[in-house]
């Protein structure tokens, strides 16, 4: 089954497929850190609310992995959904999502 990621409400971030569920990610706006997923192919992406400093969550790829299929950017806060979103090949077998509510440590 393929994976879909992508953000939603203004706190969430939602994936649908191989992996089901959802991180609750708060301040996350593009003057902060976002959610740092990595994924079992090697997939390592960056997903914040706030693109562009508007209603829209943006999604940084750092690293496309094996199964990485590809992403639709979206610059439109009435969009549905509001949201990059990217989708993966059938097979992601696990997945990581770091939170971090106090900035980055340098």
């Amino acid at each position: 089954m393929t994976t879909k990621i992508y953000g939603t409400s203004d706190d969430l971030v939602k994936f649908e497929g191989d992996l089901f569920g959802e991180v609750g990610c708060y301040g996350t706006y593009d003057r902060y850190e976002g959610v740092l997923v990595i994924l079992s192919d090697g997939t390592l992406l960056e997903v914040k609310y706030g693109k562009g400093g508007q209603g829209v969550w943006g999604i940084t790829v750092f690293n496309q992995g094996t199964l990485f299929n590809n992403i639709s950017f979206c610059n439109d806060e009435d969009a549905d959904p509001y949201s990059d979103v990217v989708l993966l090949h059938d097979g992601i077998k696990w997945g990581y999502a770091a939170v971090s509510d106090w900035g980055l440590i340098k």
